[in-house]
């Protein structure tokens, strides 16, 4: 909390040194766009048809829940025509970043105000914490994006957010959107046919659980260790018993691991249970590293749907 506080006063006095040539520069560089995470990148990515005047704060490989800004990103932030950012409990430190800005043209985005969100659940054999609070209070889940339906909505209020700040080139960005909403429908089908046609229905995760959104999309059951923003990494004996014997009982031939694990969990739970592990790509860890190679939304999208057919068969 220390170390925002101060990146918050460094950034108020590097902006207002900043301010007076914040237009002039827009002005010369063209549509600048700031998101905080890879998966929105990604989209506008494939909406502008290019990578020029778009930044990814969280460029490492990072995780989303643990990012915090330095005073670097924040003058990105306040220098820009348009900021995306998730919207869920960890992008807390957005609303005294914006307050900081001296950019009255500056247009947030907060993706998870434009799709239906649910919270986070928790369902028989999860970990969770245990005092009153805690329990009392449900967080929605952050991980919109792990559902295509949604990536295609984002993707088309996105592109007209763009077209309003460049009215220009929107009939290309119209077209850009449009090819590429049309991938998602066509993998969010393929999606919907392995599920029809999968043995099983049910999926156990020995990690934390961020694919509500995924699941609700093809009515699929699951269990999981912990909630999707759960900071908690050791499961409990009782949450290790149930794990194990879950997969036994439903013959589970696959447990799941999301990127980032350790797999310690799973490992356990692959022992006792003769089940094999593997990984499904929240999508949350890819840096400009990766996006260099050539990984794409849709690339581990089309990953997970090759995970997911043998987990359900």
């Amino acid at each position: 909390m220390k170390k925002f506080v101060s990146i918050i006063i460094i950034a108020a006095v590097l902006l207002g040194l900043c301010a007076c040539g914040t237009t002039e520069n827009k002005e010369q560089d063209g549509l600048s766009i700031v998101c905080t995470a890879f998966p929105q990148f990604d989209f506008i990515k494939n909406i502008l048809g290019t990578e020029e005047g778009l930044t990814l704060l969280l460029d490492d490989g990072g995780d989303l829940h643990s990012y915090e800004p330095t005073a670097q990103d924040i003058i990105k932030i306040a220098s820009a025509d348009i900021f995306v950012y998730v919207g869920g409990i960890s992008d807390q430190w957005v609303e005294s970043v914006l307050a900081s800005a001296n950019n009255k043209s500056l247009k947030s985005v907060a993706l998870m105000q434009l799709v239906e969100t649910y919270e986070e659940e928790y369902v028989a054999g999860m970990e969770h914490e245990h005092n009153h609070e805690a329990e009392s209070r449900r967080n929605k889940d952050e991980h919109i994006w792990l559902s295509l339906k949604n990536a295609a909505s984002i993707t088309d209020q996105l592109c007209n957010i763009i077209c309003e700040a460049d009215s220009e080139n929107a009939d290309k960005y119209k077209a850009n959107a449009q090819a590429y909403i049309n991938e998602l429908d066509k993998l969010d089908s393929e999606y919907q046919n392995t599920v029809r046609t999968a043995k099983r229905n049910t999926l156990l995760f020995a990690d934390r659980f961020p694919f509500r959104y995924l699941t609700e999309d093809y009515s699929l059951e699951y269990y999981a260790a912990f909630a999707g923003c759960s900071s908690e990494s050791e499961a409990s004996f009782q949450t290790m018993a149930f794990l194990i014997d879950k997969t036994k009982e439903l013959n589970l031939p696959v447990v799941l691991t999301i990127d980032g694990s350790d797999g310690s969990i799973a490992k356990t739970v692959c022992e006792s249970s003769g089940a094999k592990s593997a990984m499904l790509d929240s999508c949350q860890s890819v840096s400009l590293t990766d996006i260099a190679i050539g990984t794409t939304y849709i690339g581990i999208m089309k990953n997970n749907l090759e995970v997911l057919r043998e987990a359900l068969n």
